[in-house]
């Protein structure tokens, strides 16, 4: 059922069709992710009438779907501020953690999304749950209503898309790119395919000679050229230590336990001793783990080149291909658990853990969202490559000092020869402060003068690898909400409006754009 939660006296209407024709407001976000929760609640405090729409039932993103800490040691503390230092302080503040902690902070999911509700409510903000764009109208270089499935529609002087997916820029006709350049497009030594990694000897074909699940078909491509196929994905789960808060893992429908054969034969080589050479397991409150992809894991919770369709599918499409994902770390959960050819003490390991009882209590204690590091990203006016997060750091029109290091999992995996595959894509560099420019949220003026695009931002796929972090997206949705109010205040382009302004007005909201002395 889809649901419209109106905060402060409005109902939820239970036919999920708003009253009438179009609602006409001044901002329109789409994606209750957290860069939109930042998008629609910094346009509300200036003054905007705004509404969020969410494609799921539940706000939040990645924030309140297992990804539970800001990633702050991997970034450099000072140049986080602004709606994410409040909303990453108060979570793990409610959530039993250090709210000041310098290196990381940490939360549990279900206190995460009952917080952003608390911070949209604040600001009157309605939202409409399980809002599937259709298409849009437009009028020119302007969006004038953006409609989605079941017949709502939806008009806006302004328009955020804080998809991952940037759903609502494709449908505006803004260009967009997905998949990894080549060394040469750019100029980028860490651009394109990458064998960062020593091969592994461990044969990629089954008994028949047939490719294992996980290997690539063909050969490897050649180094630095481009790939359609972009960073991995996976479920980012959360697994308790507490019987008292176990749901068991068991067999799933469907398990075939011959999807995992490549770790046998690190097993068997004693490679592999460890779950947590397998799994990223991280510490949180009340005896769980967060999971995710291992980065130098040789087989982990990704499922190398699955990711390839996800930008261009349909909705129905992705459903399916997250349910692959889900499907797949089921499975390797109970291989790890259950399997005979896995060492005794990783078995004996993993039978400690199961699925939290009190968290995705209406998905089956799944997260609702599949960890979609990079699908399309915008190619606007200006487009953030290597050298601007590396090496030519200074933007006159900053908006956001970035600081995560370059990074991706491994993205796909070929056989070699019959005794050995190879992982390729990985990318791990420590990074440095860098300007991200306001050009860098926005669409060429020739093609929507009316959208922001905080989160498929403008930049190579390198570039990317820098910026794909909630903290980052918070900030920049937190900018894109100001910069919307700025103008309709003004009657102008979001091209257009003034970045000195709009970087004062940013300085006031605690974004720090200059570094401390």
């Amino acid at each position: 059922m889809r649901k419209i939660c109106l905060t402060c006296c409005l109902l939820v209407l239970m036919s999920g069709h708003l009253i009438g024709s179009a609602k006409s407001y001044d901002v329109v976000v789409y994606g209750g992710t957290p860069g939109g929760i930042a998008s629609a609640v910094s346009a509300a405090r200036e003054g905007a009438s705004v509404i969020l729409l969410e494609q799921t039932n539940h706000v939040g993103g990645l924030s309140t779907s297992g990804l539970n800490r800001d990633e702050g040691n991997h970034m450099i503390r000072w140049t986080l501020g602004g709606f994410s230092d409040r909303f990453t302080r108060e979570a793990a503040k409610r959530s039993g953690t250090d709210p000041n902690a310098e290196r990381v902070r940490i939360w549990v999911s279900r206190i995460a999304e009952a917080l952003f509700l608390e911070m949209l409510e604040e600001q009157n903000i309605p939202i409409v749950y399980e809002q599937l764009i259709e298409g849009v109208e437009m009028d020119g270089a302007k969006i004038k209503v953006l409609n989605t499935r079941g017949g709502n529609s939806y008009r806006a002087k302004i328009f955020i898309d804080a998809t991952y997916e940037g759903d609502l820029m494709a449908s505006a006709g803004v260009s967009y790119t997905v998949g990894r350049e080549s060394r040469d497009t750019y100029n980028e030594s860490m651009a394109g395919v990458r064998y960062m990694d020593e091969k592994i000897k461990v044969s990629p074909y089954d008994e028949n000679g047939k490719l294992l699940p996980g290997i690539m078909p063909g050969k490897p491509p050649e180094e630095f050229s481009a790939s359609p196929v972009p960073l991995c994905y996976n479920v980012r789960l959360n697994l308790s230590l507490n019987p008292d808060n176990q749901v068991p893992i068991e067999k799933p429908e469907g398990y075939e336990p011959k999807q995992y054969e490549l770790l046998v034969g690190s097993f068997r080589s004693g490679e592999i001793k460890t779950i947590n050479q397998v799994i990223g397991l991280y510490p949180m409150p009340d005896d769980k783990r967060e999971l995710n992809n291992r980065q130098y894991s040789i087989v982990s919770l990704s499922m190398p080149g699955e990711q390839t369709p996800w930008a261009e599918a349909s909705f129905e499409e992705r459903e399916a291909i997250h349910k692959k994902y889900r499907d797949y770390t089921h499975g390797l959960l109970w291989f790890l658990k259950s399997d005979p050819r896995v060492p005794v003490a990783m078995r004996e390991d993993m039978a400690q853990y199961g699925f939290c009882k009190d968290e995705w209590q209406d998905n089956k204690h799944w997260p609702w969202y599949l960890y979609v590091r990079a699908a399309r990203r915008m190619q606007g006016d200006y487009i953030l490559t290597q050298a601007d997060v590396t090496t030519k750091t200074d933007k006159e029109d900053v908006i956001h000092i970035g600081s995560h290091y370059i990074d991706a999992h491994h993205v796909t995996r070929y056989a070699v020869d019959q005794d050995h595959y190879i992982n390729e894509g990985r990318i791990w560099e420590v990074g440095v402060p860098f300007d991200v420019p306001y050009r860098a949220i926005t669409p060429k003026s020739q093609e929507c003068e009316n959208l922001l695009v905080p989160v498929c931002a403008s930049a190579s796929a390198v570039a990317f690898c820098t910026l794909r972090l909630e903290p980052t997206w918070m900030h920049l949705g937190e900018v894109s909400g100001i910069a919307a109010a700025m103008a309709i205040d003004n009657n102008s382009s979001v091209q257009n409006i003034d970045v000195a302004e709009l970087q004062t007005r940013i300085k006031a909201v605690g974004i720090p754009l200059d570094s401390p002395e």
